[in-house]
């Protein structure tokens, strides 16, 4: 019997079978009462709290260790992984479950030699002690007779995971022939052709021909289906002359303002933790003694430069290490410090000096926004006259002339690009308001009002020439360009003749790239007989490719040998994937995931 410790990788399971949780989580909750004894089931076999505590402790260990501190369970669904944790144990019950409708188990042979082989229940002498079972049972929270069902439970579903990924083969054949595709090479060289090489500049475009570009590239150059729109707005840009300031009220501001106008020292710091105050000490040990650095710490953590970064602080704000932090250069670390999260060490990455702005300096700015601010105020006290306005049956421009909003008219489309278009709140009432729809009084996030009117539904059409005329000179021009290059390149590549830059590309793969060639270059190359050539189009350039050899792929190199076992494995895991992705659909439909989440909320709670 293969032993559940030797069985096809667990990881390669919990990938193809992740999927699962999303599509089973939906299908029903119970309800919790009298003692928490399961999160739940599904179909016949049932997921206990136990099981779930045990899946968690395990997972907040091996997330610390990386970490290098200790994490909470908060800190662990805030990266997701406590929905990942769930996943596989609900993972790892659809097997059992499947694996029981099987009736396939393993006897109690099986189970005690599995058992016995678990290094963590060896004596000092390397065989099983029957004293560190019992301890090890014990502090895990297990009984004997738990724990050996679990071990056969999960022997049942190794071997049925086994029988569903194990022996989807494919021959060599099948891998060599897609090697030798991809390592087959090709030897050419590229002749450029830029404006420059052209014999005679190109003429100057007559109507006939900008009329002709026009007619060709039609629904480049039409103006879709479009709304004739007024609309009246009211911003508080407007109305800033009508607010009074004097140096008093500013002088105010700024004194209520002091602490954003006089900025102490702040200082953005980096932060490693300890599980000890002696790993921090001997680390700093090193650190000082230059024989590693913080950055080398990072890494050895496998951990990002946004991981570490704690903030950016003042002296007051920071509660922990401000006078050591406060001491030092930029760079410079310092600790070990204890926190509530354990002892860490700090590293100053950036200093930001003190600012003192005087009144004098920010009265400008003072002053803007004040009015800016009683402008708002303004605009606040006039949105019930508006809409009183509006709805006793007056037209946008009683708003004008009885409350000072502005009268704007816009022609609105898919392609308009106007300022007030960047408004989506504007934008999407354009986009939803029709003719003879009554107006409304609508907010702008900048604190303005406004109101749309459709005047009429204007038909697309395309645009005239004198609309588009330098537009399409421009753009005549590249195209005729571009097509005298192409010409004179198809010239050269029947005559066999070189002109222009010259580049030389040896043996290369059809999956090299080539910087600043078109990227269908290399799949046009790979068309080539030996001897031929052909007119690569470009933007403003065009190039004439000539095949000059080609390379059969050498199988027996180490390089195609990997390539060879790389491609089988790669199609013989996604068969495999394939397999098991059918057998889990089936498995889902048939098996019901019952997830009683007050009992999940519950044990949640208790690691609090």
């Amino acid at each position: 019997m293969t032993k559940s410790k030797t069985s096809v990788s667990k990881i390669f399971v919990w990938i193809l079978l992740g999927f699962l949780f999303v599509g089973l989580i939906g299908f029903g909750t119970g309800n919790l009462s009298g003692n928490i004894k399961t999160i739940g089931k599904i179909g016949d076999t049932e997921i206990t709290v136990n099981q779930y505590v045990r899946a968690l402790q395990s997972e907040l260990r091996n997330t610390s260790q990386q970490f290098g501190q200790q994490l909470t369970l908060q800190q662990l669904q805030a990266f997701g992984i406590q929905q990942r944790v769930l996943a596989r144990l609900v993972t790892d019950k659809l097997l059992e479950n499947e694996a029981a409708k099987l009736l396939l188990s393993v006897d109690d042979k099986t189970v005690r030699d599995n058992i016995i082989s678990l290094n963590a229940f060896k004596g000092p002498d390397g065989s099983f002690n029957q004293t560190s079972y019992n301890y090890s049972l014990e502090n895990a929270g297990y009984t004997s007779t738990e724990f050996e069902e679990e071990i056969r439970a999960e022997t049942a579903r190794s071997i049925l995971s086994q029988s569903i990924l194990s022996g989807n083969i494919i021959n060599n054949l099948q891998a060599e022939l897609l090697a030798s595709f991809l390592l087959e090479e090709r030897s050419f060289n590229i002749q450029i052709l830029q404006p420059d090489d052209l014999g005679s500049a190109i003429k100057d475009a007559t109507n006939e021909d900008l009329e002709k570009f026009l007619e060709t590239n039609i629904d480049t150059y039409t103006v879709p289906e479009s709304k004739a729109i007024t609309y009246a707005i009211l911003e508080p840009e407007m109305l800033v002359d009508e607010v009074e300031v004097t140096d008093a009220i500013l002088s105010k501001i700024y004194d209520e303002k002091k602490q954003e106008y006089n900025k102490p020292e702040e200082r953005t710091i980096e932060r490693l933790s300890f599980l000890t105050m002696a790993d921090a000490t001997a680390i700093l040990s090193e650190l000082k003694a230059s024989t590693t650095n913080f950055d080398n710490l990072v890494l050895d953590r496998n951990l990002s430069d946004n991981d570490v970064l704690y903030g950016t602080f003042t002296k007051d704000q920071l509660l922990e290490g401000n006078e050591q932090v406060f001491k030092v250069a930029e760079g410079e670390v310092v600790g070990p410090i204890k926190t509530d999260l354990g002892p860490v060490i700090f590293r100053v990455k950036e200093i930001i000096s003190a600012k003192t702005t005087s009144f004098e300096e920010a009265r400008s700015d003072l002053e803007k926004d004040y009015r800016l601010s009683e402008s708002m105020k303004l605009i606040d006290e006039r949105i019930e006259e508006s809409q009183n306005l509006l709805a006793a049956g007056g037209a946008l421009e009683e708003l004008q002339s009885e409350i000072d909003f502005r009268i704007e008219t816009i022609l609105f489309n898919s392609e308009e690009n106007l300022p007030i278009l960047e408004n989506k709140i504007f934008f999407d009432t354009a986009q939803n308001t029709k003719i003879n729809d009554f107006p409304e009084i609508k907010e702008l996030p900048n604190g303005g009002l406004f109101a749309i009117r459709v005047d009429q539904i204007v038909d697309a059409r395309q645009k005239e020439i004198e609309e588009v005329r330098s537009e399409i000179t421009i753009a005549w021009q590249r195209q005729e360009t571009q097509s005298q290059l192409d010409k004179a390149a198809k010239d050269l590549l029947a005559k066999n003749q070189y002109k222009g830059d010259i580049l030389n590309f040896s043996k290369k793969t059809r999956d090299v790239t080539l910087p600043d060639l078109p990227s269908d270059l290399i799949t046009e190359v790979f068309k080539l007989e030996i001897g031929k050539g052909i007119v690569v189009s470009g933007d403003q350039k065009s190039y004439v490719v000539r095949l000059k050899g080609t390379s059969s792929a050498d199988l027996s190199k180490d390089n195609a040998k990997l390539l060879v076992s790389q491609i089988k494995n790669q199609i013989n895991n996604s068969l495999s994937a394939d397999l098991f992705e059918s057998f889990a659909n089936i498995a889902r439909v048939n098996s019901k995931l019952d997830l009683n989440e007050q009992a999940v909320n519950a044990v949640h709670s208790s690691f609090q």
